[in-house]
């Protein structure tokens, strides 16, 4: 599947499209870090890597990792596909701004974050466009900064329901050892794999030299 194809796009529509009729009942069951065991964790170690406090929250959801950021001293850039979650995260903490976006052409300039958190953000993206993903984060990405993005490892991709959303939702897990390789292509010049408390996700921390 290549960037201009007409399926990636509807993967793109349809995921925004449901993340905004079911918001209520995702916010519901995802506001919390004690829903998800070791998250907190995660978020300190990413936060303890930045060389430096800007933040792009990349799929922000509920807002509940830009919460905590910012708690923790960084200063948040909300990004998400739904402006239903956008709003959620803007009335939930004060974060710098939010920003709409489709995260495989940020409209942002480059080299402005230090970090940039993707918790299960790039897990509705095909897999095979994954790797200008990467690229997007890393043009984003200030000289030093830090990426960390959590996936689900496992193989195949495709439409997957949930009684609380709408409409099915694109998954693609990976493995952590192609993540690690599409990264160095995009340009990263290190990459950690870090295992979760959460059955087979993972998390990938890179920097940008």
């Amino acid at each position: 599947m290549h960037l201009n194809d007409e399926s990636l796009r509807a993967v793109v529509s349809s995921t925004r499209r449901t993340y905004d009729e079911s918001a209520e009942a995702y916010v519901r069951t995802t506001d919390t870090l004690d829903k998800f065991p070791g998250l907190d964790r995660e978020l300190d170690r990413f936060f303890d890597a930045l060389p430096g406090a800007s933040v792009l929250d990349l799929g922000c959801g509920s807002g509940r990792d830009s919460d905590y950021l910012i708690r923790r001293g960084a200063t948040v850039v909300a990004g998400d596909l739904s402006a239903v979650m956008l709003r959620t995260t803007r009335d939930r903490c004060a974060v710098a701004g939010v920003v709409q976006l489709d995260l495989l052409a940020m409209p942002l300039a480059g080299g402005v974050f230090d970090g940039v958190w993707a918790c299960a953000s790039l897990l509705h993206v095909p897999r095979s466009a994954h790797l200008a993903a990467f690229v997007e984060i890393h043009r984003v990405l200030a000289k030093g900064g830090v990426a960390a993005i959590s996936l689900k490892e496992g193989d195949g991709e495709g439409w997957i329901g949930d009684p609380r959303m709408s409409s099915p939702r694109w998954f693609s897990p990976r493995r952590p050892e192609a993540v690690v390789r599409e990264l160095g292509t995009a340009g990263f010049a290190s990459a950690r794999v870090f295992p979760s408390g959460r059955g087979t996700w993972f998390v990938v921390e890179a920097t940008k030299t």
